[in-house]
């Protein structure tokens, strides 16, 4: 709607083309010239509504996963009293702030929210104040504010809040420079932990790609290993570095969700042929709290990989949380047909409960199952429209 606004004399499939172009160019900015400066984002209109038409749906999604991650399995939980603060890094026009904000109105939490929203781009900041007064349906007992700075840029220690909080949706790896010089990116990290609240959280997501996930779980692993105060929560368990990042693991960690696209968003992609029904993303959070105890007395693990249909088995790898790889295999003949389809929609991020493991890995750390009954889902997520 505001496209049209913005351009009345264009004919929609004008516009139509114009946001495509658009977005092709986006996706060469983060892919290939990993251009951040506002001049090619935030200063122009076409770019900030081509991304809010396109792009925005995977954000929000990518961050609602994560919301139900850190309320249903990583212990977060909103302050007793008062309101819940939170702080978007690099908020753009604040698809993983207002996301956050709709994902724990639905979830039931009835405290007062506050959002600070933080970008280095002005006009992002007045669309994320006009998406949020336009929608106050979605998120009632709310208030936003915007402040504008660069992520580059050391913050004020002087004026420090402390918050519920913090989220970074696909900014971070935005402070990584061309030159191989991450210092920017890992003060920003290591400068986290002084901005929570003693059950305060911060959620990170990023692009789906091996060489920014492995040096997201790096840096964060450094964080928890200089200071004793703060543990990591996800993606793994009981505050464990995330192993793929350290060695030559065939895969890396990061989700790979189903997601139903607004239709707005398939009509853009007719032509352009992208790939719009899935969110694929890097995850990790850390806090002040010690993680929840997961995968004493039976084992848990994450798939990390796609699930594997073979003639005669079915099959995925999964990092338990004893910090090892497994491959768990079924024979296909041990399953209905319902089983198999089960297993099938199984995807990579979902963590499963394992039980009654009768046989012990063989050398290639393989355990065969026999029963569905033997794995139960602990965290399985799936989002409708």
């Amino acid at each position: 709607m505001q496209a049209c606004q913005k351009w009345p004399e264009l004919s929609e499939d004008k516009l139509l083309n114009l946001i495509r172009k658009e977005i092709v160019q986006q996706s060469d900015r983060f892919n290939k010239f990993r251009n951040f400066d506002a001049d090619a984002y935030g200063k122009r209109d076409l770019s900030i509504l081509a991304y809010g038409n396109f792009y925005y749906p995977r954000t929000w999604t990518a961050m609602s996963f994560a919301m139900a991650e850190a309320l249903h399995v990583r212990g977060w939980s909103p302050p007793k009293k008062g309101p819940v603060r939170i702080l978007d890094l690099g908020s753009g026009t604040g698809a993983s702030g207002l996301s956050c904000l709709h994902f724990l109105q639905n979830q039931g939490i009835e405290n007062h929210m506050q959002l600070e929203a933080v970008d280095y781009s002005s006009k992002s900041l007045v669309f994320v104040k006009k998406v949020h007064a336009t929608n106050r349906g979605l998120w009632p007992d709310s208030r936003i504010s915007t402040a504008r700075m660069d992520l580059n840029f050391p913050f004020d220690e002087k004026k420090q809040k402390r918050y519920d909080l913090i989220l970074l949706g696909y900014s971070l790896n935005e402070l990584l420079d061309e030159e191989e010089d991450d210092s920017n990116y890992r003060q920003l990290l290591s400068f986290l932990p002084s901005l929570l609240k003693n059950n305060g959280m911060a959620i990170i997501t990023e692009p789906a790609q091996a060489e920014i996930c492995h040096t997201l779980h790096q840096n964060c692993a450094k964080i928890t290993k200089e200071d004793a105060n703060v543990f990591l929560q996800a993606p793994y368990f009981n505050g464990m570095c995330c192993p793929l990042a350290d060695n030559q693991s065939k895969y890396f960690s990061h989700e790979v969700r189903k997601m139903s696209p607004p239709s707005v968003m398939e009509k853009i992609n007719r032509p352009l042929n992208l790939e719009i029904r899935e969110v694929k993303f890097g995850l990790s959070m850390i806090g002040a709290n010690k993680p929840q105890d997961l995968g004493h007395g039976q084992q848990v693990c994450r798939i990390i990989s796609p699930i594997k249909k073979r003639k005669g088995t079915v099959s995925f790898i999964g990092m338990a949380s004893d910090g090892e790889e497994y491959t768990y295999e079924f024979q296909r003949r041990d399953l209905q047909k319902e089983e198999l389809n089960d297993l099938l929609c199984l995807t990579r991020g979902d963590i499963l409960t394992i039980s009654d493991m009768q046989d012990t890995p063989d050398p290639s750390n393989r355990i065969r199952l026999h029963k569905m009954e033997q794995i139960s889902p602990l965290f399985m997520p799936r989002f409708g429209r």
